[in-house]
C-alpha cells in the first residue's frame, strides 16, 4: 500500500560524526500529554551527543538548475514511484507566475520528467505552491505568500489507466491554501476561508466531498494553524503562537489531535512540549500511531505515541549548540519507522542545511542518529522534502536556482 507523502526533510550524503556538525543532538524522555506546568522536568536519556557515523548516500537523480524557475522545488511530494515538484513562479505558455507541477517517474534510463501539470494558467495563480500526494491521487493548490496572489481552486489529479495524470475535479472553490495533507480517501485543508481549524474532505464511491470542519473551544487563543498531517485515521493540527505583539499571542504552541470514530472525526487531546517550547507545532507528521512534532525556534523535535487510546510523549530531540539557530524542527516527516527532522540553517563548510534521520533507539543507553547534508554547495538544503516507500526527495538552492535531489533506499 502506498503511503501518502508527509512533508519531509531528509538530506543527502555526508560521512562524519554528528558532534562535528554546527551542533549535536541530545535526546530526552517523557511520559505525559497535554499542557504542563513550568516546573515540569525532563529525564535525560543520554547526556552524550549522538555518535553514529552517517552512511554515505548519493542521489540517483538531480533535477532543476539554472534552466528552471528559481521557485523549482518550493514544494515536493512523492508516492514512491513518482516525484512531484511544485514550481509556483513558472510561466507556462508565457503567463507570468501562473505556476506548474513537474512530474518525474522512473524509466529505463532512470528518473525523467514525464508530465507537466498546469492549472487555469492565469497570472499570479502560483499553482503548485501547495501539493499533497497519496497513491494515485495528487492535490494541487497555491499558497498566499506572494503579492497579488490569486485565489484558485484546489485541483484533484488522478493517475489514469494509461499511466498519465488527469485533472478529475476541484476540491474547493477559489481559496488561498495555507497547509494541506492527503492519505488515501481523506484530505485535510487549512485555507484562509476556513471557519474552524481545518476542513476534512473524503472520497466515497469515487466522489470527493466536504465531510467536516474541525474546531476546538477557545479558538481565538493567540495561536494560528501552521501545519497539518494525516495518516487517514488521525489528524494533527499544529498551532504555534501568532506573530505580532506579545499581548495578542500565546506564549507556547500546541497540537490538536483528532481521530475518526464511526465515520466522525472527534477531538481527542491537545499535545504540548517542554516548558518554553514557544513554537511547538510549527511542523507535524503522523504515521501509524506515532507523531513527530517540531519547534524550530528551540531547535527541538518531539516523538509522541498512541497506546491504549492515550497519547504520551516518548522522546525529545534537541540540537545542543545553543547559539547556532539550526532551525532544527523547521520541517519534519515520517514514513513508517523513519523519522526525519530538517535543519535548513545548520552550517557545513560552504553549504547550509541538513536533515537528521532519527533512528528509534533499541536501548536508552545507546541512542542512534544519522545526519545528511547536500552533495554540493547548497543553500537552505532540507527546508522541503518528501519520503514514501523508499524514495526520498529533498530540495535545495544554489545561487538562486532550485535543485531537487532524489534518493532511493
Amino acid at each position: 500500500m502506498n503511503r501518502p507523502t508527509r512533508r519531509a526533510f531528509l538530506g543527502s550524503l555526508a560521512g562524519g560524526v554528528l558532534a562535528g556538525m554546527g551542533g549535536c543532538l541530545q535526546m530526552f524522555s517523557g511520559n505525559a500529554s497535554g499542557p504542563k506546568s513550568d516546573d515540569e522536568s525532563w529525564e535525560t536519556v543520554s547526556p552524550n551527543p549522538f555518535t553514529a557515523v552517517a552512511n554515505s548516500r548519493s542521489p540517483v537523480a538531480t533535477v532543476g538548475g539554472s534552466g528552471r524557475s528559481e521557485s523549482f522545488g518550493r514544494m515536493v511530494d512523492t508516492t514512491g514511484d513518482t516525484v512531484f515538484v511544485g514550481v509556483p513562479q513558472a510561466a507556462p505558455d508565457g503567463v507570468k507566475k501562473a505556476g506548474l507541477v513537474a512530474v518525474f517517474e522512473t524509466l529505463e534510463n532512470g528518473w525523467e520528467q514525464t508530465a507537466t501539470l498546469t492549472g487555469r494558467k492565469q497570472k499570479r495563480d502560483y499553482f503548485g505552491g501547495q501539493i499533497a500526494a497519496s497513491g494515485s491521487t495528487l492535490l494541487v493548490g497555491n499558497q498566499y505568500n506572494y503579492s497579488g496572489t490569486s485565489r484558485i481552486p484546489v485541483s484533484v489529479f488522478e493517475r489514469s489507466n494509461s499511466g498519465g495524470w488527469e485533472r478529475t475535479t476541484e476540491l474547493t472553490e477559489r481559496v488561498y491554501v495555507e497547509s494541506m495533507a492527503v492519505d488515501g480517501d481523506t484530505a485535510v485543508l487549512r485555507t484562509a476561508d476556513t471557519n474552524g481549524l481545518v476542513d476534512v474532505f473524503e472520497r466515497e464511491t469515487g466522489e470527493w466531498g466536504r465531510r467536516q470542519t474541525l474546531s476546538v473551544e477557545n479558538r481565538d487563543d493567540g495561536r494560528i494553524v501552521r501545519s497539518v498531517a494525516t495518516d487517514g485515521e488521525t489528524i494533527l493540527v499544529g498551532t504555534p503562537p501568532k506573530s505580532g505583539p506579545k499581548r495578542r499571542r500565546s506564549s507556547s504552541g500546541v497540537v490538536h489531535v483528532f481521530r475518526r470514530s464511526n465515520g466522525t472525526w472527534r477531538h481527542r487531546t491537545t499535545l504540548s512540549g517542554a516548558p518554553g517550547s514557544d513554537h511547538f507545532g510549527w511542523s507535524v507528521a503522523v504515521d501509524d500511531r506515532t507523531a513527530l512534532i517540531g519547534d524550530y525556534i528551540n531547535d527541538t523535535a518531539y516523538v509522541f505515541g498512541l497506546t491504549d487510546g492515550h497519547w504520551s510523549r516518548e522522546q525529545m530531540y534537541t540540537a545542543t549548540n545553543g547559539d547556532s539557530s539550526q532551525y532544527f524542527g523547521d520541517t519534519v516527516a515520517m514514513d513508517g519507522s523513519t523519522l526525519l527532522v530538517g535543519a535548513p540553517h545548520v552550517q557545513f563548510g560552504d553549504s547550509v542545511g541538513a536533515v537528521y534521520d532519527l533512528d528509534q533507539p533499541s536501548s536508552k543507553n545507546d541512542p542512534r542518529g544519522l545526519y545528511f547534508t547536500a552533495p554540493d554547495t547548497t543553500e537552505q538544503f532540507g527546508d522541503v522534502i518528501a519520503t514514501t516507500n523508499g524514495t526520498t526527495v529533498v530540495a535545495g538552492r544554489q545561487s538562486g536556482a532550485g535543485f531537487v535531489y532524489i534518493y532511493e533506499q
